[in-house]
């Protein structure tokens, strides 16, 4: 049988491993970084018809200026990465580089009514700058569209354009349908616009933390 005393010690050990401090990597430390959107940013939305092909840009971004990275971690895993912020690219800006082209674009996305198209971001699988310039990294976005809203897995490339710079290029490819939309046709019907649109922007961003 144990000494009184002896017992005494092994019930304080247990107490005290019991009650030991958390290792602070256990904790979760969000990673905020603030980055401003450049007006060198660009948009395009890229179609064809029966007959050619066609490409509407907004070649300088004048609309909200600010994005977030949010990166969530517990310990040295990393549980999440949300981007926040949004593009707003005024529809009256787009220019197909044909009159006639550029008035029916904005016509079919019914611009008077619903004068920008939104681009609001939710989340990366990583922080693009964590990987070799032109790696692919995956997110998801939400776009609105001639008062119609839609999720989207984007398709991203990554690269950096000087110290704090960075640049994100981002495609998908969705169609007039998916907004409610149709696509236009001219001429009797003789001229038809096919449903797919290949949609790509060049976000380039500069870190101000």
């Amino acid at each position: 049988m144990l000494p009184l005393k002896s017992i005494y010690l092994v019930g304080l050990c247990v107490l005290l491993w019991a009650y030991r401090p958390t290792p602070s990597g256990g904790a979760s430390h969000p990673e905020r970084i603030k980055w401003i959107v450049e007006k060198t940013s660009t948009l395009s939305i890229a179609g064809s018809t029966n007959i050619n092909k066609f490409c509407c840009q907004v070649t300088e971004y004048t609309g909200p200026d600010t994005l977030m990275t949010l990166r969530e971690t517990g310990g040295v895993k990393e549980t999440g990465v949300s981007l926040q912020g949004l593009l707003r690219i005024d529809i009256k800006d787009f220019d197909c580089r044909n009159g006639i082209m550029t008035s029916e674009f904005k016509h079919t996305l019914k611009y008077q009514q619903y004068p920008e198209l939104i681009i609001s971001f939710l989340s990366l699988e990583r922080l693009p700058f964590d990987g070799p310039d032109n790696s692919a990294v995956k997110g998801w976005v939400e776009v609105g569209l001639a008062g119609a809203c839609k999720k989207f897995e984007i398709c991203y490339t990554s690269g950096k354009s000087g110290g704090n710079d960075l640049e994100l290029i981002g495609v998908r490819a969705f169609g007039f349908s998916d907004f409610g939309l149709k696509a236009p046709r001219k001429m009797g019907g003789l001229v038809r616009v096919n449903d797919q649109l290949d949609v790509q922007f060049r976000l380039r961003l500069h870190r101000i933390n």
